[in-house]
């Protein structure tokens, strides 16, 4: 399973982040579970979990974070994915 983003910048500071999963467990959905700014500021945190769904296809998804605002220090984004508590797979990727 590997997770890789897409940081589209909206205007001014607002932003948001398409995020693709791949090898989905069938019967699995992906879904935005938090967005938030990391203690320090420097980090957005976005935390993705698989959900049961009988009729999820599984393979490759793609869920969106939703429209959030870039905070002043922040200078990456970490989307972690997790399936009933357990880490999957994380991606960090720095703002262009």
């Amino acid at each position: 399973m590997e997770v890789s983003q897409k940081i589209n910048p909206i205007n001014d500071n607002n932003y948001d982040d398409d995020i693709t999963v791949t090898d989905v467990p069938q019967g699995r959905f992906l879904a935005v579970t938090a967005n938030k700014v990391s203690d320090d500021g420097t980090k957005r945190e976005i935390t993705v979990q698989l959900f049961q769904l009988e009729q999820a296809p599984g393979g490759t998804q793609s869920t969106n974070s939703g429209l959030f605002v870039k905070g002043d220090k922040e200078i990456s984004i970490e989307v972690t994915v997790s399936q009933d508590g357990t880490e999957l797979a994380t991606n960090d990727q720095a703002y262009a």
